[in-house]
């Protein structure tokens, strides 16, 4: 059975453009004693997936809806209190990105550490303290550390307290979120070695949320890759890093510069798409080198391309005072202007598919263009989100993946 389980987890914000779709029907489960890691650039919504399976929601939460389970118990039932007093540090807790930020800076580490024990179990002081005095040792640190403030320890040691203040009600899942980000590299690897001693001695569970890929490739047994607050890639690390197959995942992986080779690291051109609109279909397709017509380019994306091809072209290859017009998200109408027929603009836009198609995915959405009633026509494969496909061991959200993906791309 699974020690955490999310299935079709839903977060946004609101805001005034609109809601954010932090997360969007994201999935996954990891096993006791194993650790799933969530990768993928700034803003993807790996820290917002953690915030909703701790329950950590602000008022501007928009919509929160889908499935956790932890250890076979559906924690979606319990309200925000009843999820605060018998889910929250008991079952699962978290370490939170920035250790300094986490901790009181007019509270001595030792108080820190007890509290959750004096607040949720009723332990006594003296209790609780000696019972953090014992979580400082599992984190290698001495009792000394009980009676110090954050600003007398080094940044590893902090990050070492946090560690201890998640780990102190004895859960059986961790969410670890951007845990050594702060810390040089030397720090980096003994927190590393440290939270692989831990797992292995308490059997523990580790959702670890990052951008270094190097990092989750040594802690992980799953990684799942996010982007706009969709997971397009998901399975074991062992089978993912070698061979990725979500195009997503292939750039990620190339931008790591590596150690030995000569090979340049390569770069994922464009930015992150608004999740207040995101793109149709799959929502990395705008720059993706091997998007195509079904990947989810719209009337608006081919207005905006013709628009652009219009201004830039010489006078003898312009579509004239064409007027556009969006019917729907795949069919965009197009009156040409007086000093062009409607069948010159056909053969304008078909030869322009024809001459710039390959490198112009928008216009290898282009399913027909035909003329009617003086307009011209110009229908748009509909676009489509693509699901994950694939084996247990590793499936991926991309219609290359299927048959019918594959001929259209090849078309």
């Amino acid at each position: 059975m699974p020690a955490l389980e999310v299935q079709n987890l839903k977060y946004y914000y609101r805001t005034r453009r609109g809601p954010v779709k932090a997360v969007d029907d994201v999935s996954f489960s990891v096993e006791p004693g194993e650790t799933i890691a969530i990768v993928g650039e700034s803003g993807c919504g790996k820290t917002s997936t953690a915030n909703a399976i701790l329950r950590l929601l602000p008022r501007n939460v928009e919509e929160y809806e889908g499935h956790v389970r932890l250890s076979g118990e559906d924690v979606m039932e319990y309200s925000t209190e009843e999820f605060r007093e018998k889910v929250r540090w008991r079952g699962i807790s978290m370490v939170f990105q920035g250790a300094m930020n986490a901790l009181s800076p007019t509270t001595r580490c030792g108080l820190q550490i007890a509290e959750p024990l004096m607040v949720h179990l009723g332990s006594d002081r003296e209790e609780a303290v000696a019972a953090a005095a014992e979580g400082l040792k599992n984190v290698g640190l001495s009792e000394d550390v009980l009676r110090r403030f954050p600003h007398e320890l080094s940044g590893g040691m902090k990050q070492r307290v946090v560690i201890a203040m998640a780990l102190v009600m004895k859960p059986n899942v961790v969410i670890l979120d951007e845990p050594t980000s702060a810390l040089d590299v030397m720090t980096q690897a003994n927190i590393i070695n440290l939270l692989k001693n831990l797992q292995r001695d308490a059997h523990l569970a580790y959702v670890f949320i990052t951008h270094d890929l190097g990092l989750a490739s040594e802690l992980a047994d799953d990684v799942a890759i996010m982007y706009a607050g969709k997971i397009v890639e998901i399975g074991r690390a062992s089978r993912v890093y070698p061979g990725p197959q979500h195009p997503y995942t292939q750039k990620l992986i190339h931008s790591v510069p590596l150690l030995r080779g000569e090979s340049a690291p390569d770069f994922i051109p464009g930015a992150p798409p608004d999740l207040t609109d995101p793109p149709l279909g799959c929502r990395f397709h705008p720059r993706c080198p091997l998007s195509f017509g079904m990947c989810g380019w719209s009337a608006e994306d081919l207005q905006s391309f013709l628009e652009l091809r219009y201004r830039a072209a010489s006078e003898g290859d312009r579509l004239g005072a064409a007027k556009f017009d969006q019917k729907e998200s795949w069919r965009l109408v197009v009156t040409p202007g007086k000093d062009v027929s409607p069948q010159a603009l056909v053969a304008k836009i078909q030869a322009l598919i024809q001459a710039e198609s390959s490198k112009s995915p928008v216009l290898r959405a282009i399913e027909k263009v035909r003329v009617g009633s003086n307009k011209v026509e110009i229908v748009l494969y509909e676009a489509t989100i693509p699901e994950l496909l694939g084996e247990d061991g590793q499936r991926a959200a991309c219609w290359l993946l299927t048959e019918e993906g594959r001929k259209r791309a090849a078309s």
